[in-house]
């Protein structure tokens, strides 16, 4: 708008102007126009990366993080019933019928990173008590702010981060914005079931986005998983043939 109202301008002045200040203004009209353009390209927040595309070298990462109990990840509830035209789990408010099988490999990527110290959240809201309850089994706690998407999202979940503990928050795509937007991030809408990881650094308190991977693209991830148990010492042969054996079917390509 800014710019098409330069241009507008110019050509006003156009009139009144003798060959050389037409020049002149039109130089300078352009060289504004172009500088707002590159001024809006530079200043747009940044997008927070796929882990499964550009931010892939990012993995190793989340997987040291997760091990040490620094990662905090806001997954997206599972595709709403009352949005879409396929039959729902329980109730119009909860999830859809087909989505069960998207949660199910869900609950079996994380289960595969381990959640043996990892506290779990969720918004009370049907769809996403019952994405808590596909992926996690029910164990997750209630909690209002995951719902009400106030502007204090991530103090409200850096007070619920245990230390060494990973904190999972099953909530909204509105409150993964709000959460987005504190840290200066501007990504597009999450798609359901979309995990966003952010690591959380004890000493200096800060917190920054590492990347997101949508449901279907979990195997990127756990195939580096598996590569890195399979070349564990020999001391852990056991130990790694049971993660090998607990991969799911679906993981096997990437």
């Amino acid at each position: 708008m800014f710019q098409v109202s330069l241009l507008s301008l110019s050509r006003q002045w156009l009139h009144d102007f003798n060959a050389s200040q037409r020049k002149r203004a039109l130089i300078w009209s352009v060289g504004v126009s172009l500088a707002v353009a590159a001024g809006a390209l530079i200043f747009h927040p940044p997008e927070i990366v796929d882990l499964s595309a550009e931010g892939r070298g990012k993995l190793p990462d989340l997987l040291t993080q997760w091990e040490n109990g620094n990662v905090i990840v806001l997954l997206r509830h599972l595709e709403r019933c009352d949005k879409e035209s396929y039959p729902c789990l329980e109730g119009t408010e909860g999830v859809t019928s087909r989505s069960v099988a998207v949660g199910n490999v869900l609950a079996d990527s994380f289960a595969q990173l381990g959640l043996g110290k990892t506290d779990i959240y969720n918004s009370p809201l049907k769809r996403t008590a019952q994405t808590e309850a596909i992926v996690f089994d029910d164990v997750g706690v209630d909690k209002d702010w995951l719902y009400k998407c106030r502007e204090t999202m991530v103090s409200d979940a850096l007070r619920h981060k245990v230390p060494s503990k990973n904190l999972i928050l099953v909530t909204h795509s509105s409150c993964i914005s709000a959460f987005e937007r504190e840290l200066g991030y501007d990504s597009d809408k999450p798609a359901y079931g979309t995990s966003l990881f952010f690591i959380y650094s004890s000493g200096s308190g800060s917190l920054d986005a590492l990347g997101f991977l949508d449901a279907d693209d979990w195997s990127v991830a756990l195939n580096l998983y598996a590569q890195r148990v399979s070349q564990a010492s020999p001391s852990d042969v056991k130990s790694r043939q049971a993660v090998q054996d607990n991969v799911h079917p679906v993981f096997a390509q990437d």
